[in-house]
């Protein structure tokens, strides 16, 4: 039985479409945009497939979470619909995907990840992370460029050792040097570029 899914109805004008409001979304932090082109594979978020569908290729390298690792479905149209390697090793991912079941699990191997280095920034990997909500949960403060002072934003209900990371990232790896974060929870996301400072956010 196939496990194929139909992906974008338009692949140009989709991908350029969702590309589009990713740029958005990383220039301008804690802005939440919503892709709605496509549906999810497997239990990979609708958004994720979109990310994946609109930046992945097969000269990029894709790391998923042991959930969607054993998830026949969204190896199948990961590898089908973008052409994308999935590799088994963090370091070597372009781009990496974590369910937000396995947040806990992972959320001590964040610096496994290729940071990039000095002379080739760019190449670290960019951290696509399925959450329960983005209007709800934990609420955070951002700071730096492309906000203007400051903003709050929600990333649901999500493990101490997640928020611990957020908030120590850059303290712990020198600019420019760091992964940059993509958060989705269905078809919304909002991005963390490593550029962005995050501090826990006081209830009022």
């Amino acid at each position: 039985m196939t496990t194929i899914t139909p992906a974008f109805q338009d692949a140009v004008h989709d991908s350029q479409y969702c590309f589009r409001l990713l740029l958005k979304a990383m220039s301008e932090p804690g802005k939440r945009v919503t892709l709605d082109k496509s549906q999810g594979f497997g239990d990979m978020q609708a958004a994720t497939a979109q990310i994946l569908l609109s930046l992945a290729d097969n000269a990029t390298s894709v790391w998923l979470s042991p959930a969607l690792q054993s998830d026949k479905a969204v190896l199948d149209n990961v590898r089908f619909h973008s052409g994308a390697p999935v590799v088994a090793t963090q370091n070597e991912a372009d781009f990496a995907v974590i369910a937000e079941r396995d947040l806990i699990s992972c959320s001590s191997q964040w610096f496994a990840f290729n940071q990039g280095n000095e002379e080739y920034p760019d190449q670290a990997t960019t951290v696509i992370v399925e959450l329960d909500s983005l209007t709800s949960g934990q609420r955070i403060s951002l700071s730096g460029p492309g906000i203007e002072a400051r903003c709050d934003a929600y990333i649901g209900d999500v493990p101490s050792e997640f928020v611990n990371f957020l908030t120590s990232r850059q303290e712990l790896t020198d600019f420019p040097l760091g992964i940059d974060l993509i958060l989705v929870h269905q078809q919304d996301v909002l991005c963390l570029p490593r550029t962005t400072s995050v501090e826990v956010s006081s209830c009022m």
